[in-house]
């Protein structure tokens, strides 16, 4: 190749270049666009035969994916052929030409399908597997506490005892088990409830107080529960603030705190909660909710800043007032002791005195002869000097008496006079009064925690 050729330093690669300026031999003259694009022609209208040379490429099968058309006629024909064999009739009638040519194209004899390669029996057997899952699931345990409330497509049919039932599975039947032996409990206003109380509520001495309380209820007709309630605990919220908000609107704090829950320890009904029981299951009687309550609780008490003060006064003033109850009982317990000593005294004293009356009398009756009235008279005065010398408490007045039977607290008070000086006999009023005999019930009352 000479340095004045104009093709040096041009590729001869066809598929690089432009095919009408590729050379057909190296050293050869190029080939002109006229003539390259007539032979081209030339080319497309006349096949190569095997002398054009090369080889001729193969025909192999179509690119892409096969027609669905095609395959869903070979499937409907393959088990129409498997059913007339299985039955011993005649076989269906072949495929249609244009559509035999498409399948022979579409899916060669030597590569077939996965899915096509598989005998209708392996067909029957998945369908039946699948089909026995199906049912089996329809299998359920109703326990020892529970019913169970079959519903068929979405409407309640029947309440199936405890045991072992069968069912039409998803979507045509299901089932849904309620418990109706336990109880359960709903807790308002607790701080480790799910819910909360709405607000303060207003006791009979217009106090106002946050109340915390359970409702325990049982389900006893599980289909009514299941269709005609749709959220219990809404429902048995609302009717039980109800109920409570009237029931504490009449009944003072001081009841209140008396009906509180203590933690272990087995809470009786009182008339109170009694009361508002009887009225919340009278409300879900009227709506036929299956629900029956069987106790309200009232677990705490919430009071705001002013009234906690007042009542913490009030309970300072009845500790205080219940401390001076027990000292006066001590008191006149001491008194009592006292008294009693001093019966005793006197009565050994003025039984002596009577003896000794008993004996000057004797022997002025029998002195002879017989004393004057002025030495009678003498002799009497000494004998009465003697005798108050001997027996001082029988001459002693009502005060000097009291004085002591009273305790030394008591004798250090002032004694309250008369108008004649005597010292005034206690009145029953003093040792009887109503606040204090209702302390002392509730202190002396077992039980009361004082």
């Amino acid at each position: 190749m000479s340095i004045n050729d104009p093709q040096w330093g041009n590729s001869h690669r066809p598929e690089e270049k432009d095919p009408e300026q590729v050379p057909e031999q190296a050293g050869t003259a190029p080939v002109q666009p006229d003539a390259g694009r007539k032979g081209a022609e030339s080319q497309q209208k006349s096949p190569v035969g095997p002398s054009a040379g090369g080889p001729q490429k193969p025909a192999g099968p179509p690119e892409g994916p096969p027609d669905l058309e095609v395959l869903w006629q070979q499937l409907v024909h393959r088990i129409r052929s498997k059913i007339a064999l299985l039955l011993r009739r005649d076989p269906p009638a072949p495929l249609s030409e244009p559509i035999a040519n498409r399948v022979a194209d579409a899916a060669p004899n030597d590569a077939p399908l996965g899915w096509q390669a598989l005998s209708l029996q392996s067909w029957l057997i998945g369908v039946s597997l699948l089909i026995g899952a199906w049912l089996m699931s329809g299998f359920y345990l109703v326990d020892a506490n529970q019913r169970g409330v079959l519903s068929r497509f979405g409407v309640i049919t029947s309440t199936e005892d405890p045991g072992w039932h069968w069912r039409w599975p998803y979507p045509l039947e299901s089932v849904r088990l309620v418990n109706v032996t336990g109880d359960r409990t709903l807790e308002i206003g607790a701080p480790s409830a799910k819910r909360q109380a709405t607000g303060m509520m207003l006791t009979a001495d217009q106090n106002l107080v946050g109340v915390a309380y359970a409702v325990v209820y049982q389900v006893n007709d599980p289909v009514a529960y299941l269709s005609r309630v749709e959220a219990p605990s809404d429902l048995l919220a609302a009717l039980s603030e109800n109920a409570l908000r009237e029931a504490v609107a009449s009944q003072p704090l001081s009841l209140l705190q008396g009906t509180l829950a203590k933690p272990g320890v087995e809470t009786t009904q009182t008339p109170f909660l009694e009361g508002v029981r009887q009225q919340m299951q009278l409300s879900l009687d009227a709506l036929k909710t299956g629900i029956q309550v069987k106790a309200i609780q009232i677990q705490a008490l919430r009071l705001p800043g002013p009234v906690l003060q007042a009542v913490k006064q009030a309970e300072q003033a009845e500790q205080a007032q219940i401390r001076t109850l027990r000292e006066t009982q001590a008191a006149a317990g001491e008194s009592l002791i006292k008294a009693r000593k001093l019966a005793n005294r006197l009565q050994e004293e003025s039984t002596g005195y009577a003896q000794e009356l008993d004996v000057a009398t004797m022997r002025l009756n029998a002195a002879n002869p017989k004393p004057d009235l002025a030495e009678a008279q003498n002799q009497l005065a000494a004998l009465n000097a003697a005798l108050r010398q001997q027996y001082p408490r029988l001459f002693d007045t009502y005060a000097d008496l009291v004085a002591q039977t009273q305790p030394a607290s008591a004798l250090a008070k002032p004694k309250s006079a008369t108008s004649n000086g005597a010292v005034a006999a206690p009145t029953a009023s003093s040792w009887r009064d109503p606040d204090l005999m209702r302390s002392r019930d509730r202190v002396d009352r077992p039980g009361s925690g004082s």
